[in-house]
């Protein structure tokens, strides 16, 4: 073998050793660099037992670092990986990265710390030197900046990170997530509009065909009921019996004048036209255009059913040891309230805790509690009748609350929950807020009160701004002399259908307002009332009150709410004295259709039927809505009165409304 072959033979092997020698060395630092790794993890993340040398180790970074020492493990792990698939930097510049990061995040630990001071926050010694020596040079604020880009470039220089980059795809992402945004909110009104158009064509449809609702007939819909005035008799506890209230036969002479059988707002002239509002020949619609009561006139269950639902309320409340007894019974059309009075030492509490249980008992569909019957030592619970009677228009117009009353503005709403007729003032409201579900009977409740007025005012008093966006109910009213829009001139106004020209409307009536304002002023009067009585002594002008009729807010409030809304608070803040009230309806009791703004100014408050607590709530500050029976169960919240009084309401049909 020649000499030069056996010396590089030789040289191969010794650089072969050398190369192995060097890669397992390599793998056993890994290892324990790996190890070393897991051990800080371990020992500053979950505090795992680790000798006194582990312990000590510990204490020292925390007290250094703070919880800004949790990192260094990670960061080592992350260098011992990439110098694992030779991708790393120096050693040199990953302890000036990992120096750089850890020492800006004690930084920004102590400035928390200082803002949660009840917090277990701590930066370290190293913390507070460099947050101290940032707060010197630039304040507190420039302290937590210069922490924070201290901190982005130490990690750039951990991990290369590519801000920049991080930047821009952070905005494009929020740019393209804000431009979905808008396609969805301009695909979602273009539904809305559709949706609106295909109701308003449907509407269309219907009126133009008269098509008759047979809902309402069902709602109110009762049998009828033939017996003598029944001797209750009760138990033991109670001490007198119960009288049940029959519906009065009142004549109200001043209501039941000769009439025209056609109806002044349907009269037509031989050319077939509406006719004007004429002083002289004008006469209040008769009583006989407006249906019967239904049966003799009785309300409420029999004498046996009352003595009946007695026991078995009194035995469920024994059976949960409650002693208490009934004590008074008031029988109303639709539901019956039953006065519950406990014994000495039972709470009220006690007894409403136990409303379910009653409820089951008495198999009732729901139960109204009262707790307690204000004025008394009493809890009411409100069963609803078996045998529901209707409460017709008539019976209420006929009732002292009505024909009796010496107020400018009655209105005729039902009866209450113990039979007796119910009634309201207008002027009193001054401004009132109805609210219920679809077939909560809120249609019916606001063609009562519009009846009301009818029935009581000629079209020199009372002028009606009808709003009707969905074109449903207030169109009955169409040709009336009654109707009024500030913005049109001529006598023959319409029933406003679109939401721009109710802003319109509503922005002119807040002018007509402020010109009343003046006039009031140089006649040196305080209301609509003073001023009649100063016109009446100087042969001036009188003025009409203005109800604003809004059949659904929700609609108004989509389209043009501001608007909206700025109007409606204006009249409603200075309308009362000026004879202007508002009547506000919506079957979507939500905080955006009634927002705290018009909330505020509508004290009176109308609620039917709602799905939830939240709804009732949101109408009458509290909850009861909820438990109503629908078919025209109201409560009623009046500005004398802080509890809502249980109504039902007077029914009126389309057909007795076109007859008037």
């Amino acid at each position: 073998m020649p000499k030069h072959y056996y010396y590089a033979a030789k040289k191969t092997k010794r650089k072969t050793k050398k190369t192995s020698s060097n890669a397992w060395i390599r793998t056993a630092l890994y290892i324990l660099g790996g190890s070393l790794c897991a051990w800080l993890f371990c020992i500053l993340w979950f505090n795992v037992s680790s000798g006194q040398a582990g312990e000590q180790v510990a204490k020292e970074l925390f007290q250094l670092l703070g919880q800004s020492a949790g990192l260094l493990p990670l960061f080592l792990a992350y260098w011992l990986v990439q110098t694992m698939r030779k991708k790393s930097a120096s050693f040199l510049f990953f302890l000036i990265g990992t120096g750089v990061t850890l020492s800006a995040a004690s930084s920004f630990l102590t400035l928390l710390k200082l803002i949660f001071t009840d917090s277990l926050i701590s930066g370290g010694f190293v913390g507070q030197k460099v947050f101290y020596a940032f707060k010197g040079v630039s304040g507190s604020v420039g302290a937590a900046l210069f922490s924070l880009a201290f901190m982005l470039v130490g990690l750039h220089m951990l991990f290369a990170i590519p801000w920049s980059v991080v930047l821009e795809k952070t905005v494009q992402f929020i740019r393209n997530d804000f431009d979905g945004w808008l396609e969805a909110r301009a695909e979602l009104k273009q539904k809305i509009t559709e949706g609106r158009a295909e109701i308003k064509e449907k509407a269309d449809k219907s009126a133009k065909e008269k098509i008759a609702v047979p809902v309402a007939e069902e709602i109110h819909d009762a049998p009828e009921i033939h017996r003598s005035k029944p001797e209750i008799r009760r138990p033991v506890a109670v001490a007198e019996p119960v009288k049940l209230p029959r519906r009065e036969e009142i004549s109200a002479p001043h209501l039941t004048e000769d009439k025209p059988k056609e109806s002044p707002a349907k009269a037509t002239d031989e050319n077939g036209e509406v006719k004007k509002f004429d002083p002289k020949t004008f006469r209040l619609p008769p009583l006989e255009l407006l249906a019967d009561p239904v049966g003799d006139g009785l309300v409420g269950p029999t004498d046996d059913e009352i003595a009946q639902a007695t026991r078995r309320l009194e035995d469920t409340l024994k059976s949960f040891d409650i002693r208490a007894s009934v004590t008074g019974v008031s029988p109303g059309p639709v539901v019956t309230r039953y006065e519950i009075k406990p014994d000495p030492g039972v709470t009220i509490a006690s007894i409403t805790a136990r409303t379910q249980d009653i409820q089951a008992s008495m198999e009732a569909r729901a139960i109204r509690v009262q707790a307690p019957i204000p004025g008394k030592n009493a809890v009411g619970f409100e069963i609803p009748n078996d045998r529901p009677v209707m409460v017709t228009m008539k019976e209420i117009l006929q009732s002292p609350v009505y024909a009796s009353s010496k107020a400018v503005m009655p209105i005729a709403l039902g009866r209450y929950a113990d039979g007796d007729p119910a009634g309201s003032v207008a002027e009193k409201w001054p401004h009132i807020l109805i609210a219920g579900a679809t077939n909560s009977g809120k249609s019916i409740c606001l063609h009562t009160i519009i009846m009301s007025l009818l029935y009581k005012h000629r079209p020199d008093e009372v002028k009606f701004l009808m709003i009707d966006p969905k074109r449903v109910e207030l169109t009955l009213y169409e040709g009336i002399p009654y109707l009024y829009d500030p913005k049109t001139s001529c006598d023959d106004v319409d029933v406003v259908t679109d939401a721009n020209g109710a802003a319109q409307s509503l922005q002119k009536l807040v002018k007509v307002m402020e010109k009343r304002l003046q006039i009031m002023q140089l006649a040196k009067v305080k209301n609509i009332e003073g001023y009649n009585q100063w016109a009446k002594e100087h042969n001036e002008e009188k003025m009409f009150y203005i109800f604003v009729i809004i059949d659904e807010m929700a609609d108004l409030m989509l389209q043009t709410k501001a608007s909206i809304e700025d109007s409606i608070q204006r009249l409603a803040q200075m309308g009362r004295a000026l004879g202007i009230h508002l009547i506000l309806c919506t079957q979507r009791p939500s905080v955006k259709v009634i927002t705290g703004i018009i909330k505020a100014n509508l004290p009176s408050r109308i609620a039917l039927q709602v799905a939830s607590g939240i709804d009732s709530k949101v109408i009458l500050d509290a909850t009861g809505a909820e438990d109503l029976l629908g078919r025209g169960d109201m409560l009623y919240q009046s500005t004398s009165d802080k509890t809502p009084l249980r109504i039902q309401g007077a029914y009126v049909s389309e057909k007795e409304i076109n007859a008037v």
